[in-house]
Protein backbone atom coordinates (compact mmCIF):
# COMPACT_ATOMS: atom_id res chain seq x y z
CA UNK A 1 0.00 0.00 0.00
CA UNK A 2 2.49 2.66 -1.17
CA UNK A 3 0.05 5.59 -0.82
CA UNK A 4 -1.07 4.81 2.75
CA UNK A 5 1.48 4.93 5.57
CA UNK A 6 -0.21 2.89 8.29
CA UNK A 7 2.42 4.00 10.78
CA UNK A 8 0.58 7.33 10.82
CA UNK A 9 -2.72 5.61 11.72
CA UNK A 10 -4.14 4.19 14.95
CA UNK A 11 -6.16 1.14 15.95
CA UNK A 12 -9.06 1.27 18.36
CA UNK A 13 -8.17 1.35 22.07
CA UNK A 14 -9.09 -0.64 24.13
CA UNK A 15 -8.48 -3.63 21.81
CA UNK A 16 -11.53 -4.97 19.98
CA UNK A 17 -11.37 -8.77 19.50
CA UNK A 18 -13.60 -8.96 16.42
CA UNK A 19 -12.06 -6.01 14.61
CA UNK A 20 -8.57 -7.37 15.34
CA UNK A 21 -9.59 -10.84 14.11
CA UNK A 22 -11.17 -9.71 10.83
CA UNK A 23 -8.86 -6.73 10.33
CA UNK A 24 -7.09 -5.01 11.85
CA UNK A 25 -8.78 -1.73 10.91
CA UNK A 26 -6.93 1.59 11.11
CA UNK A 27 -8.05 5.21 11.40
CA UNK A 28 -6.62 8.72 11.43
CA UNK A 29 -8.15 12.04 12.48
CA UNK A 30 -7.31 15.09 10.39
CA UNK A 31 -8.77 18.43 11.39
CA UNK A 32 -12.07 19.23 13.06
CA UNK A 33 -13.85 15.94 13.90
CA UNK A 34 -17.19 17.68 13.33
CA UNK A 35 -16.38 18.30 9.67
CA UNK A 36 -16.85 15.94 6.72
CA UNK A 37 -13.81 13.88 5.74
CA UNK A 38 -11.90 14.42 8.99
CA UNK A 39 -11.85 10.68 9.82
CA UNK A 40 -10.04 8.35 7.41
CA UNK A 41 -10.48 4.60 7.97
CA UNK A 42 -8.40 1.90 6.25
CA UNK A 43 -8.97 -1.86 6.02
CA UNK A 44 -6.11 -3.80 4.40
CA UNK A 45 -7.71 -6.72 2.53
CA UNK A 46 -6.42 -10.28 2.57
CA UNK A 47 -7.48 -13.78 1.54
CA UNK A 48 -9.63 -14.35 4.64
CA UNK A 49 -11.97 -11.56 3.46
CA UNK A 50 -12.92 -13.51 0.35
CA UNK A 51 -16.39 -14.38 -0.92
CA UNK A 52 -17.34 -17.10 -3.42
CA UNK A 53 -16.26 -15.01 -6.40
CA UNK A 54 -12.87 -14.12 -4.94
CA UNK A 55 -13.88 -10.56 -4.03
CA UNK A 56 -14.41 -9.03 -0.58
CA UNK A 57 -17.33 -10.58 1.35
CA UNK A 58 -20.36 -8.42 2.13
CA UNK A 59 -19.94 -9.14 5.86
CA UNK A 60 -16.46 -7.62 5.80
CA UNK A 61 -17.80 -4.54 4.00
CA UNK A 62 -20.63 -4.21 6.53
CA UNK A 63 -18.19 -4.51 9.42
CA UNK A 64 -16.01 -1.80 7.87
CA UNK A 65 -19.05 0.43 7.33
CA UNK A 66 -20.08 -0.08 10.96
CA UNK A 67 -16.57 0.82 12.11
CA UNK A 68 -16.55 3.99 9.99
CA UNK A 69 -20.02 5.00 11.19
CA UNK A 70 -19.01 4.67 14.85
CA UNK A 71 -15.75 6.58 14.31
CA UNK A 72 -17.32 9.41 12.32
CA UNK A 73 -20.41 9.74 14.51
CA UNK A 74 -18.58 9.15 17.79
CA UNK A 75 -15.78 11.64 17.09
CA UNK A 76 -18.34 14.24 16.00
CA UNK A 77 -20.16 13.70 19.29
CA UNK A 78 -17.06 14.21 21.48
CA UNK A 79 -15.16 16.60 19.21
CA UNK A 80 -12.35 14.13 18.60
CA UNK A 81 -11.42 13.89 22.28
CA UNK A 82 -12.08 10.12 22.52
CA UNK A 83 -14.25 10.69 25.59
CA UNK A 84 -17.30 8.75 24.38
CA UNK A 85 -18.30 5.34 23.06
CA UNK A 86 -20.49 5.10 19.95
CA UNK A 87 -22.97 2.22 19.77
CA UNK A 88 -24.76 1.52 16.48
CA UNK A 89 -28.55 1.84 16.60
CA UNK A 90 -29.21 1.35 12.88
CA UNK A 91 -27.21 1.17 9.67
CA UNK A 92 -27.92 0.87 5.96
CA UNK A 93 -25.53 0.13 3.11
CA UNK A 94 -25.85 0.07 -0.67
CA UNK A 95 -23.23 -1.89 -2.63
CA UNK A 96 -22.37 -0.21 -5.93
CA UNK A 97 -19.38 -2.26 -7.07
CA UNK A 98 -17.36 -5.29 -6.08
CA UNK A 99 -14.16 -4.96 -4.03
CA UNK A 100 -11.02 -6.99 -4.80
CA UNK A 101 -8.70 -8.81 -2.43
CA UNK A 102 -5.33 -7.06 -2.16
CA UNK A 103 -5.85 -3.26 -2.41
CA UNK A 104 -6.91 -1.56 0.84
CA UNK A 105 -10.43 -0.32 1.41
CA UNK A 106 -10.90 3.26 2.57
CA UNK A 107 -13.86 4.90 4.31
CA UNK A 108 -14.67 8.53 4.95
CA UNK A 109 -17.83 10.08 6.27
CA UNK A 110 -19.84 13.16 7.07
CA UNK A 111 -21.43 13.87 10.47
CA UNK A 112 -25.00 15.00 9.91
CA UNK A 113 -26.31 15.86 13.37
CA UNK A 114 -25.47 15.27 17.02
CA UNK A 115 -28.12 15.39 19.74
CA UNK A 116 -27.93 14.71 23.47
CA UNK A 117 -27.91 10.94 22.91
CA UNK A 118 -27.69 10.26 19.19
CA UNK A 119 -25.29 11.00 16.36
CA UNK A 120 -26.14 10.68 12.63
CA UNK A 121 -23.59 10.18 9.86
CA UNK A 122 -23.17 8.95 6.29
CA UNK A 123 -20.22 8.10 4.09
CA UNK A 124 -18.56 5.95 1.47
CA UNK A 125 -16.26 2.96 1.11
CA UNK A 126 -13.80 3.22 -1.77
CA UNK A 127 -11.03 1.10 -3.27
CA UNK A 128 -8.43 2.52 -5.65
CA UNK A 129 -10.71 5.49 -6.32
CA UNK A 130 -13.82 3.38 -7.08
CA UNK A 131 -16.89 3.79 -4.87
CA UNK A 132 -17.70 0.35 -3.50
CA UNK A 133 -20.51 1.19 -1.06
CA UNK A 134 -22.54 3.98 0.46
CA UNK A 135 -23.45 3.80 4.14
CA UNK A 136 -25.53 5.79 6.62
CA UNK A 137 -26.59 5.22 10.19
CA UNK A 138 -27.38 6.33 13.69
CA UNK A 139 -25.27 5.80 16.81
CA UNK A 140 -25.99 6.26 20.48
CA UNK A 141 -23.07 8.01 22.15
CA UNK A 142 -22.24 7.36 25.80
CA UNK A 143 -19.62 9.15 27.90
CA UNK A 144 -16.56 6.90 28.15
CA UNK A 145 -16.11 7.57 31.89
CA UNK A 146 -19.73 6.67 32.57
CA UNK A 147 -19.51 3.52 30.45
CA UNK A 148 -16.29 2.38 32.17
CA UNK A 149 -17.77 3.05 35.62
CA UNK A 150 -20.82 0.97 34.72
CA UNK A 151 -18.58 -1.81 33.41
CA UNK A 152 -16.59 -1.88 36.66
CA UNK A 153 -19.80 -1.87 38.69
CA UNK A 154 -21.59 -4.64 36.81
CA UNK A 155 -18.55 -6.64 35.68
CA UNK A 156 -17.61 -7.63 32.17
CA UNK A 157 -19.79 -9.89 30.11
CA UNK A 158 -18.40 -13.41 29.74
CA UNK A 159 -15.87 -13.73 26.95
CA UNK A 160 -14.55 -17.20 27.66
CA UNK A 161 -15.35 -20.04 25.25
CA UNK A 162 -18.45 -21.97 26.33
CA UNK A 163 -19.46 -25.35 24.92
CA UNK A 164 -22.60 -24.84 22.80
CA UNK A 165 -24.86 -27.44 21.24
CA UNK A 166 -26.12 -27.09 17.67
CA UNK A 167 -29.80 -28.12 17.29
CA UNK A 168 -30.63 -31.32 15.41
CA UNK A 169 -31.19 -30.96 11.67
CA UNK A 170 -28.43 -28.41 11.06
CA UNK A 171 -25.37 -29.37 9.03
CA UNK A 172 -21.97 -27.71 8.92
CA UNK A 173 -21.82 -25.26 6.02
CA UNK A 174 -18.74 -26.95 4.58
CA UNK A 175 -18.67 -24.85 1.38
CA UNK A 176 -18.87 -21.50 3.18
CA UNK A 177 -16.77 -18.64 1.82
CA UNK A 178 -13.28 -17.90 3.14
CA UNK A 179 -14.63 -14.99 5.20
CA UNK A 180 -17.42 -17.05 6.79
CA UNK A 181 -14.97 -19.83 7.68
CA UNK A 182 -12.57 -17.26 9.12
CA UNK A 183 -15.26 -15.92 11.47
CA UNK A 184 -16.29 -19.36 12.75
CA UNK A 185 -18.24 -22.52 11.86
CA UNK A 186 -21.81 -21.92 10.70
CA UNK A 187 -24.55 -24.54 10.44
CA UNK A 188 -27.38 -24.48 7.89
CA UNK A 189 -30.78 -26.15 7.56
CA UNK A 190 -32.73 -25.88 4.31
CA UNK A 191 -36.24 -24.49 4.72
CA UNK A 192 -39.11 -23.96 2.27
CA UNK A 193 -38.06 -20.87 0.30
CA UNK A 194 -34.85 -20.29 2.23
CA UNK A 195 -32.80 -21.53 5.14
CA UNK A 196 -32.14 -21.28 8.86
CA UNK A 197 -28.66 -20.78 10.28
CA UNK A 198 -26.96 -21.37 13.63
CA UNK A 199 -23.53 -20.22 14.75
CA UNK A 200 -21.86 -20.95 18.09
CA UNK A 201 -20.40 -17.76 19.57
CA UNK A 202 -16.70 -17.35 20.38
CA UNK A 203 -14.65 -14.75 22.29
CA UNK A 204 -13.22 -13.38 19.03
CA UNK A 205 -16.74 -12.32 17.98
CA UNK A 206 -16.95 -9.69 20.77
CA UNK A 207 -16.29 -5.97 20.91
CA UNK A 208 -14.07 -4.21 23.43
CA UNK A 209 -16.89 -4.25 25.98
CA UNK A 210 -17.35 -8.02 25.86
CA UNK A 211 -20.66 -7.96 23.93
CA UNK A 212 -21.06 -9.49 20.47
CA UNK A 213 -19.77 -7.04 17.87
CA UNK A 214 -22.28 -5.37 15.55
CA UNK A 215 -20.13 -6.19 12.54
CA UNK A 216 -20.12 -9.85 13.56
CA UNK A 217 -23.93 -9.90 13.88
CA UNK A 218 -24.24 -8.45 10.37
CA UNK A 219 -21.62 -10.87 9.02
CA UNK A 220 -23.66 -13.79 10.36
CA UNK A 221 -26.84 -12.35 8.84
CA UNK A 222 -25.17 -11.73 5.46
CA UNK A 223 -23.86 -15.30 5.31
CA UNK A 224 -27.33 -16.59 6.16
CA UNK A 225 -29.15 -14.55 3.50
CA UNK A 226 -26.61 -15.54 0.85
CA UNK A 227 -27.10 -19.23 1.57
CA UNK A 228 -30.89 -18.89 1.83
CA UNK A 229 -31.10 -17.10 -1.53
CA UNK A 230 -28.85 -19.71 -3.17
CA UNK A 231 -30.95 -22.60 -1.87
CA UNK A 232 -34.26 -20.99 -2.83
CA UNK A 233 -33.26 -19.91 -6.34
CA UNK A 234 -30.37 -22.24 -7.32
CA UNK A 235 -28.63 -19.10 -8.59
CA UNK A 236 -25.58 -17.07 -7.49
CA UNK A 237 -26.73 -14.23 -5.19
CA UNK A 238 -24.89 -11.03 -4.31
CA UNK A 239 -26.02 -8.39 -1.82
CA UNK A 240 -27.16 -5.08 -3.32
CA UNK A 241 -28.43 -3.40 -0.16
CA UNK A 242 -28.56 -4.28 3.53
CA UNK A 243 -30.24 -2.56 6.46
CA UNK A 244 -30.17 -3.48 10.14
CA UNK A 245 -31.55 -2.32 13.47
CA UNK A 246 -29.76 -3.34 16.67
CA UNK A 247 -32.26 -4.45 19.28
CA UNK A 248 -30.17 -5.85 22.13
CA UNK A 249 -26.68 -6.96 23.09
CA UNK A 250 -25.51 -10.56 22.84
CA UNK A 251 -22.79 -12.55 24.61
CA UNK A 252 -20.79 -15.77 24.23
CA UNK A 253 -22.95 -18.04 26.37
CA UNK A 254 -25.18 -19.41 23.58
CA UNK A 255 -25.26 -19.73 19.78
CA UNK A 256 -27.00 -17.31 17.43
CA UNK A 257 -29.92 -18.39 15.27
CA UNK A 258 -31.79 -16.84 12.36
CA UNK A 259 -34.54 -17.86 9.97
CA UNK A 260 -34.30 -16.07 6.63
CA UNK A 261 -37.60 -15.18 4.95
CA UNK A 262 -37.92 -14.39 1.24
CA UNK A 263 -41.20 -12.49 0.94
CA UNK A 264 -40.70 -11.83 -2.77
CA UNK A 265 -38.32 -12.74 -5.57
CA UNK A 266 -38.13 -12.51 -9.34
CA UNK A 267 -35.84 -13.81 -12.05
CA UNK A 268 -32.95 -11.53 -11.16
CA UNK A 269 -33.71 -10.08 -7.73
CA UNK A 270 -34.79 -11.30 -4.29
CA UNK A 271 -35.93 -9.49 -1.15
CA UNK A 272 -35.03 -11.06 2.19
CA UNK A 273 -35.51 -10.35 5.87
CA UNK A 274 -34.87 -11.98 9.21
CA UNK A 275 -34.10 -11.67 12.88
CA UNK A 276 -30.89 -12.74 14.61
CA UNK A 277 -31.75 -14.21 18.01
CA UNK A 278 -29.97 -15.61 21.05
CA UNK A 279 -31.92 -17.68 23.57
CA UNK A 280 -35.16 -16.37 22.03
CA UNK A 281 -34.15 -12.69 22.42
CA UNK A 282 -33.95 -10.57 19.28
CA UNK A 283 -30.53 -8.98 18.73
CA UNK A 284 -30.61 -7.77 15.13
CA UNK A 285 -33.47 -7.15 12.70
CA UNK A 286 -32.28 -7.09 9.09
CA UNK A 287 -33.51 -6.82 5.51
CA UNK A 288 -31.67 -7.09 2.22
CA UNK A 289 -32.00 -6.95 -1.54
CA UNK A 290 -29.95 -9.46 -3.53
CA UNK A 291 -29.12 -9.69 -7.23
CA UNK A 292 -29.43 -13.16 -8.77
CA UNK A 293 -27.16 -14.40 -11.54
CA UNK A 294 -26.87 -17.82 -13.18
CA UNK A 295 -24.23 -20.01 -11.61
CA UNK A 296 -21.10 -20.32 -13.70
Amino acid sequence: MPDINLAAYSVFVPPDPFEDHMGPIYYRLDGDARQAGSVHCVLPTHAAHGNYAGGVHGGALLTFADYALCLVAGRAADGGTNTSFALTVSIAAEFLDGAHIGPPLEARGEPLQVTGRLAFARGTITQEGRTIALWSGVCRHVARAKAMARKEETGSRPVEAVAQKVPAGFDLFATASAYSRHIGPIYIKAEPEGASAVQPTLPRMCNSGGALHGGYLMSFADSAITRAAALATEMAPSTVSFAAEFLSGGDTTAPLTTRVEIPRRGKSIAFLRGLVEQNGRGLLSYSATMMLRPRS
